[in-house]
This record gives structure tokens, C-alpha cells and sequence, in this order.
């Protein structure tokens, strides 16, 4: 830690002194002190921990939250600056063997007193034998009703296993598949943070099928169990892809890592899973189109509205597509289309279309549309319109109307296959279209 934490923390140990009261390092800050890992965020706690934080804020001029008010499990949040905080949760239990009994995972349920933790003395307490999971890199449940208490816990352990890098347990396994019909119980909104901190991971591919075989695929994603065997494979190669993007589209890898990857990858691997659900036996990938909204509705988990508008494009755009490539229809001018469509959603529709093809020369085909996407569909979209709703209404007299679309659309098309090139020609360009639309009412 740097110099500047450190001090913070030992002007808490001392405040903490002289109020006569122990202060434990716990959680996740002990696990990845112990595993050498960099941290940022302090999980800290003892007998009235919640009420020391807040009171140690106050003395310091830092901003406290307040996270859980529940009688008797209290917990604040002080904020250090914009990347660091400590969190202060009262002591669950009369001692911190009791607290430790009450937490998920043995690699959480080791404790080191703040005093040892600040001289590098390793006293950890660790009833639970969490050290010797940690150097086995195993995710081991505690004993007791630990998933029966929080069902949520069932999700954390796959969470737990994919940043780590660890497996779960055999026999926690078991406890998961024997309590898995209870995991719906807990708040749609845990679920669905749970589940995003798992897919954001680069690497789930290889917990997928214990996901499955454990039954909380099938909990999540209703009725994904029968087409396991069609959705694994495409989540495998989409997985791959997003992991290096440059032996699939290698002119478009910096493109596609700062549009899709980084930020969305999660949702890409959920639209899979989606897909499994909507998928009938005995149909291709392809051959069920997919309209705004039908998919997600139809889930037991919301994701915010932002997230529901990115799925339902991706899965729609990868229909398009496939469209597109059956037909061998892609002129430049649905290339357009599709691309006026879609939108800032093209990339990612490309990529879930590619990663459930199987089909010949697919991927020249998607390298094409993004060639015309970043090549020549972006840079012209960027360029000033040759012709604006303002010119329309000054040189026709024509007010906003289906005709007024019509016209900036034909033109904005036009000028980004380049048709056209300058404001004469747009405006030619817009006489001939209001001219046909005349000639057609007659």
C-alpha cells in the first residue's frame, strides 16, 4: 500500500487504541493480502465497528456512507478519495471466530488484527482453514445453513472461481446443486450484479458446463438446459473471440476491444444464453428472428434499460445478418441500411453472428461489413451533411413531414456511398425525390 494509506490506517489504529477497541482486517482484503495482490478497498471490522467509523470520519473530515442500517449488522463506508474507501461492519457474533463462522467462503473467514496487518506480522486467524484453500486455490463453503441464509452465495462461488481463477469445491458443489431451487428467492438486482461480476471475467468457459451441470444454469436461463449441446459451443467461441479479437478480425482488433469487448462482453455472453432459451429443438441459430424486446421480456432477471436496448440489437442485428449472408445480399447499399439500423450495436452483432455460424466463409463475410463500418460508414457519418433539415426547409418549403425523413435519409445515404459530394448535388438530389414522391400521387 502506499505511504498515504498507510498513514490513514495508522491514525485509525490509534484512534481505535484509545477508544479501547480492536479493529479485525477481513474478507477480501485479508484474502488478497495474503495472495500478494494489490488492494484499494480495507474491509475492517470488531464490536461497534460501524459507530468507530463514522465517528473516525468525522475526525478526519471524510465523507461516511452508510450501507446497512439492520439492528446489530451496521455497516459504513468512508471514503478516502475517489479510488479508495473502508468499509466498517459490526462484529457479528461476541467474538471473531463467531463472525468468521458467519461468512460464505473459508478464503473470506480469516481475520488479522489492524495492529498486525500494519507490521507486516502475519497472526492470521483463520479457524476454517481458509490459508491452505487459498494455496490450493479452492472455493470451499463453511459449514452450516450458509447458502440457506443467503442464496445468493450459490452465484458468489462461481463469481469467486472465475476472477480467481479457482474451483469450487466437490462438496460445494453438492450444497449448490442441492439448494439451487432456492437461488431465485434473492433480489433480482443481487442476481444480476452477481452475474455480471461472472461473465465479466475473460475466462468462464471452463465453469459453464459446472454452471450447467450443477443446475443453476437452468435456474437463471429457464428451459437453456435442452440446448446446452448448441449453446456451449457458440459461448466457447464467442469467449474466444473476445479474448483475442485479432486472429478472427485482425484489422479491427483495437476497434472492436474499445467498442465491445471491455464493456459489454458480459452482455454478449448473456444474449448467448438468451438464445439458448428461445431456441427450439431441431432449428438452427439463425432461423428464429428476433424482435425488439421478445427475448429479454420473457426473463426472470431485468438488466437496466440500457442493457435490454444492447441485447435485443445484438441478437436482432446477428438476424439481420445471417439474413444478409443467406441471400448473398450485401451491396453497399444494405450495407447502409443495416448499418443505419444498428448502429453503435453493429460491432457486437457481428461478433455474436460470427461466434454462432458454422457456415462457410463467414468470417470473410463479417470482415467486409466491418470494413464498410469503420472504413467507410463512420468516417462519412462524421463529416457535415451536405444537406440539413434547415436547407430543406429554405430551398423547398417543406416542414417537418414523412417526405422530410425521407429526403435527409436518401441524401445522408447517398453521401456516405459517395454519390454525392457536394451541396449542389444534394440538393439536385432532394428535387428528385420530391419529385417522384409528386409523380407517384398523382
Amino acid at each position: 500500500m502506499d505511504s498515504s494509506t498507510k498513514s490513514i490506517l495508522l491514525e485509525l489504529l490509534n484512534f481505535s487504541h484509545s477508544l479501547n477497541q480492536k479493529l479485525y482486517v477481513v474478507g477480501g482484503t485479508l484474502r488478497d493480502y495474503l495472495s500478494r495482490k494489490p488492494g484499494t478497498d480495507f474491509d475492517l471490522t470488531g464490536k461497534h465497528a460501524a459507530e468507530l467509523g463514522s465517528n473516525f470520519a468525522r475526525s478526519l473530515n471524510f465523507t461516511c456512507v452508510p450501507l446497512d442500517n439492520s439492528p446489530g449488522r451496521q455497516t459504513v463506508r468512508v471514503i478516502l478519495n475517489q479510488n479508495q474507501h473502508l468499509d466498517f461492519t459490526d462484529l457479528q457474533g461476541k467474538n471473531i471466530e463467531e463472525d468468521l463462522s458467519q461468512r460464505d467462503f473459508t478464503i473470506n473467514a480469516m481475520g488479522l488484527l489492524l495492529s498486525d496487518f500494519l507490521s507486516g506480522r502475519k497472526n492470521i486467524i483463520d479457524p476454517h482453514k481458509g490459508q491452505d484453500d487459498l494455496k490450493n486455490r479452492k472455493i470451499r463453503v463453511l459449514s452450516g445453513p450458509i447458502f440457506q441464509s443467503d442464496p445468493l452465495r450459490m452465484l458468489r462461488a462461481f463469481r469467486f472461481a472465475a476472477t480467481l481463477e479457482f474451483k469450487i469445491d466437490e462438496e460445494t458443489l453438492v450444497k449448490i446443486s442441492h439448494h439451487k431451487s432456492i437461488l431465485m428467492e434473492s433480489a433480482q438486482e443481487r442476481i444480476w450484479h452477481e452475474l455480471k461480476l461472472f461473465l465479466k471475467t475473460q475466462h468462464t468457459i471452463s465453469l459453464l458446463q459446472t454452471f450447467q451441470s450443477s443446475g443453476i444454469l437452468e435456474c437463471l436461463f429457464p428451459a437453456s438446459d435442452k440446448n446446452f449441446s448448441k449453446t456451449y459451443p457458440q459461448y466457447q467461441k464467442l469467449e474466444s473471440l473476445l479474448n483475442e479479437p485479432e486472429k478472427t478480425f485482425p484489422e479491427y482488433a483495437n476497434e472492436l476491444s474499445a467498442e465491445c469487448i471491455t464493456e459489454n462482453q458480459y452482455l454478449l455472453k448473456i444474449a448467448v444464453l438468451l438464445k439458448g432459451i428461445k431456441q427450439k429443438e431441431n432449428k438452427e441459430a439463425w432461423e428464429i428472428p428476433y424482435s425488439d424486446s421478445s427475448v429479454v421480456k420473457e426473463w426472470n432477471i431485468r438488466p437496466n434499460n440500457a442493457e435490454v436496448k444492447f441485447i435485443n440489437q445484438t441478437l436482432s442485428g446477428a438476424w439481420y445478418l445471417s439474413e444478409m449472408y443467406s441471400k448473398r445480399n450485401h451491396g453497399l447499399d444494405e450495407l447502409f441500411e443495416l448499418s443505419k439500423k444498428m448502429g453503435e450495436e453493429l460491432p457486437a452483432s457481428v461478433i455474436f453472428f460470427n461466434s454462432g455460424s458454422g457456415l462457410k466463409d463467414v468470417a470473410l463475410f463479417c470482415n467486409d461489413i466491418l470494413k464498410f463500418y469503420y472504413h467507410q460508414f463512420l468516417p462519412m457519418m462524421s463529416n457535415i451533411a451536405l444537406l440539413d433539415g434547415k436547407d430543406i426547409i429554405h430551398q423547398f418549403g417543406l416542414s417537418p413531414s414523412p417526405l422530410f425523413g425521407k429526403i435527409l435519409h436518401y441524401v445522408q445515404k447517398a453521401q456516405v456511398l459517395g454519390n454525392i459530394t457536394t451541396h449542389e448535388e444534394a440538393i439536385a438530389l432532394a428535387e428528385d425525390i420530391i419529385q417522384s414522391q409528386l409523380t407517384e400521387s398523382e
